[in-house]
């Protein structure tokens, strides 16, 4: 018991004696918690402006090479986007491009990212130079726009484009085609639609020549998307030797013709789809 007295009266001792110094320097403390959340706060702050200014640096420079074209890991391509990312201790630089490759018989478009490092000197940034020169540190190398490899990296980018926009609205064309189809099945014997039989196939028409136009733009897309691919892959030193004008070979007006003539087949399929709602029994 007396052993059991002494422990408790140690403890106690303890415990007081403890009291006694927190309440002594707690003041102490205090300065020195606080102390410690303010440096915390500095130290956040400033790596929060850092991130804002190396985020305005980068936009920049996402403006500057945006759908540049460029060599990457060996393949051609461009540029699709220059992004900040990562923690505020530790910021990179995501650079997202978009290459060429085989794959079977087909050509198609790769999405490639590189995590890169900021530049030590963030400056370096602010200058197409000083971009050009941390990528290629980087192993992205911008193209000369001039150069001929350039002027076939974009015209194969915009052929791949149009290959899947064509794609698309064939598939889409195919869509409208069956619903003029449905509704001439419909008229036949309808009193109410039979008047519009003349119209309604005048739609078909048109939708199997866009069609035609389609399909032969497609084929074109692809052919030339090969041409281009196949004359990246020649060997550096031999392209050089090679004729080849992309200008005259690849005519980015031709393209938005057909965007444009399909856009006229939408309208009319509007028309017709508008008649036939308005007719049904």
């Amino acid at each position: 018991m007396a052993q059991q007295n002494t422990g408790c009266g140690c403890g106690t001792l303890i415990a007081l004696l403890a009291l006694g110094f927190v309440l002594a320097y707690w003041q102490a403390f205090l300065v020195a918690a606080l102390l410690i959340l303010a440096i915390a706060a500095m130290v956040y702050a400033v790596l929060l402006q850092n991130q804002q200014q190396l985020h305005a640096l980068v936009d920049a420079a996402d403006r500057r090479v945006r759908q540049v074209p460029c060599k990457i890991q060996g393949s051609f391509g461009v540029i699709q986007s220059i992004q900040l990312a990562g923690s505020l201790q530790a910021l990179r630089v995501d650079v997202h491009c978009s290459t060429l490759c085989a794959k079977g018989s087909a050509v198609v478009a790769e999405e490639v990212c590189l995590s890169l490092s900021p530049p030590a000197e963030r400056q370096q940034l602010r200058t197409g130079s000083g971009v050009i020169t941390w990528l290629r540190c980087g192993g992205v190398i911008l193209l000369d726009e001039l150069s001929v490899e350039a002027k076939a990296a974009a015209a194969a980018m915009e052929c791949l484009r149009e290959r899947s926009w064509t794609n698309k609205a064939l598939a889409d064309l195919d869509d409208l085609r069956r619903s003029v189809l449905d509704t001439l099945v419909k008229a036949e014997g309808n009193e109410l639609l039979e008047s519009a039989i003349p119209q309604l196939q005048h739609a078909l028409d048109a939708f199997n020549g866009e069609r035609e136009k389609l399909q032969e733009a497609n084929r074109n897309a692809a052919e030339m998307l090969r041409k281009l691919y196949d004359f990246l892959s020649v060997p550096e030193g031999i392209r050089p030797i090679l004729t080849f004008d992309v200008d005259q070979l690849f005519d980015p007006q031709r393209f938005s013709a057909v965007e444009q003539s399909f856009a006229d087949v939408v309208l009319l399929n509007d028309a017709f789809r508008q008649l036939s709602d308005d007719r049904q029994p």
